[in-house]
């Protein structure tokens, strides 16, 4: 009888302890999934049109939001992916700083570069997370 309520106790904490880690699990692939689908929609901007700039500002915005989101959920995982994320973020929000304030094929294609180098690493980060989900 003992032995049987100590499995029923151990499975109780285990099965506890597991759907708290499913809970934290399910945040940081929600969280990365916005962050890479808010990449992906800045990818897809034409920052040579009209606006084009603005338009690439205010989705840096949303990017900087869901980028700390994700810090939130993912705690101290994934730090050496996020280093790298945290790295190309500060190139790519400088570079666009360059371009919207002497736009030219020069800064834009700066911008372009650092865009690319940035969602290069959260895709990377976004392989690690989905891998755990």
């Amino acid at each position: 009888m003992r032995r049987s309520i100590g499995r029923v106790v151990t499975a109780l904490v285990l099965g506890s302890s597991l759907a708290a880690c499913s809970g934290d699990e399910a945040a940081v692939c929600s969280s990365v999934n916005n962050l890479k689908s808010s990449v992906d929609n800045v990818r897809s901007l034409d920052v040579t049109s009209s606006g084009g700039i603005s338009d690439l500002q205010n989705g840096l915005m949303t990017i900087e939001n869901d980028l700390a989101q994700v810090k939130t959920d993912a705690k101290s995982e994934f730090s050496s992916e996020l280093q790298a994320v945290d790295t190309t973020y500060a190139t790519l929000k400088t570079s666009i700083s360059s371009a919207a304030s002497a736009p030219s094929v020069s800064t834009l294609g700066a911008a372009t570069s650092a865009l690319t180098a940035f969602s290069t690493a959260v895709n990377t980060l976004s392989s690690t997370v989905q891998s755990t989900c």
